[in-house]
């Protein structure tokens, strides 16, 4: 028993070792990615002449995500990172008899600051805060009217511009790669519709970066 506990000491001592990195250091990462997106309370009522309703659901929608983030080493084991990244958010509904490719398209200027733990070298927990600001936002469907298909399109005016979320995550090193894994769960209300529920942003999104200077 003694020889065991003496093996897991030294096994977490050498963790440790593996986990520290050059205090002070600052370093960019490019990186590039995709979303897994949703919007929560998003719901939309389907009515076909006037009889009865029915209940559309919000689905996840894939986007393209890309921009930079800095992370300063304050010790061997946490570090501090911020950035700058565009993330196409929203999210989709199934196809009906008459309506299809309904879409929602909410482009992001996101700015999360997070604190990364390094469990051992490499292999970082985060989290943190983030700061959204929706520079372009877009609902679009095909609707069937008369017989023929017509596409249409509005300015997305009912979501609201700014969002605030709490990203977490994980991430691993692999020489000067790094992959990263993250869940941003939305805290504030994204819509302007009065009476209505939360509709909060919810999105997976995963990214390689590149790591200049490390």
């Amino acid at each position: 028993m003694k020889k065991l506990f003496l093996s897991l000491i030294l096994l977490a001592g050498s963790l440790h070792s593996f986990a520290q990195h050059e205090v002070g250091t600052l370093t960019f990462i490019p990186k590039v990615g995709i979303n897994l997106a949703n919007v929560t309370g998003n719901d939309v009522y389907y009515m076909k002449d006037g009889i009865g309703d029915k209940l559309l659901k919000p689905q996840y929608r894939i986007g393209l995500m890309a921009g930079m983030e800095g992370e300063y080493q304050m010790s061997s084991a946490l570090s501090l990172s911020a950035g700058a990244l565009y993330s196409l958010q929203g999210n989709k509904y199934e196809d009906i008899d008459c309506q299809k490719n309904y879409s929602v398209a909410l482009h992001y200027v996101n700015v999360p600051v997070m604190l990364n733990y390094y469990v051992v070298k490499g292999l970082a927990l985060k989290a943190g805060l983030q700061a959204g600001y929706a520079f372009y936002k877009k609902e679009s469907f095909d609707q069937l009217m008369g017989g023929s298909w017509s596409s249409y399109s509005t300015s997305g005016t009912i979501y609201k511009n700014f969002d605030v979320a709490v990203p977490i995550g994980i991430s691993y090193d692999f020489d000067k790669w790094r992959v990263d894994l993250r869940y941003n769960y939305g805290l504030t209300s994204i819509s302007k519709l009065n009476g209505m529920p939360s509709v909060s942003n919810r999105v997976f999104q995963l990214s390689v970066g590149y790591m200049l200077g490390k």
